[in-house]
């Protein structure tokens, strides 16, 4: 388990996962976070804030398909944890198409006079899609680097992908936190399988 990533950037990880459950949590089942969204989403937010979560998300693709080129090259060790923490990002993706249709929970602008676009009522809005993508990138990325300071500016990135979706009023601040659970856990979860069936089916096995 020491090997899957750096002790380093296991404190940035649980903090926003610690950051997400208390976000669903406290107070249920969300009054804070209606709170936090209308705040964060009101007629004073930055104009044009809805660009702002699809170009940090293209340049979190573009990173983690570099994290993940440099890896299958560079680390051939870390290619099966890699690869199985990509098709975990695909899973906490499709689970949470899944959820929102289950769920059926209106957008903020949906429901309140907001500027800027809105998708139309029936692109419901729990969990946060944007965010879920966003945080897997994050746990690609800090699988392949290994690296705390790359660890901390993805999730930095992620962050703002989760705040401009909340600024524009297409999720609320729990939307955004379930996402970012869903985005992280599933493919950690995927990993450390992985990552424990082969180290108990190779004791010799090495850092990388």
């Amino acid at each position: 388990m020491k090997t899957l990533i750096a002790r380093e950037q296991r404190f940035p990880l649980a903090v926003f996962i610690l950051l997400g459950a208390v976000l669903l949590t406290v107070p249920f089942p969300g009054s804070l976070s209606v709170v936090l969204t209308r705040f964060l989403s009101s007629p004073a937010s930055i104009p044009g804030v809805e660009l702002l979560s699809e170009g940090i998300l293209l340049m979190l693709a573009a990173a983690t398909v570099t994290a993940i080129t440099f890896t299958w090259r560079s680390h051939p060790s870390r290619r099966l944890t890699v690869g199985t923490g990509a098709v975990g990002v695909v899973l906490a993706y499709l689970l949470s198409e899944n959820m929102k249709l289950l769920i059926a929970q209106p957008r903020p602008c949906q429901l309140w006079s907001l500027p800027g676009e809105c998708p139309p009522y029936g692109d419901w809005s729990l969990p946060s899609n944007h965010a879920a993508l966003a945080f897997g990138a994050v746990w690609i990325i800090a699988l392949a680097t290994r690296g705390a300071g790359i660890t901390w500016l993805a999730l930095s990135a992620a962050a703002l992908v989760a705040l401009g979706r909340i600024m524009q009023g297409a999720h609320y601040a729990h939307d955004v936190a379930l996402g970012a659970i869903l985005g992280l856990a599933i493919p950690a979860v995927l990993s450390f399988l992985v990552q424990t069936v082969r180290t108990k089916h190779t004791p010799a096995t090495r850092n990388s």
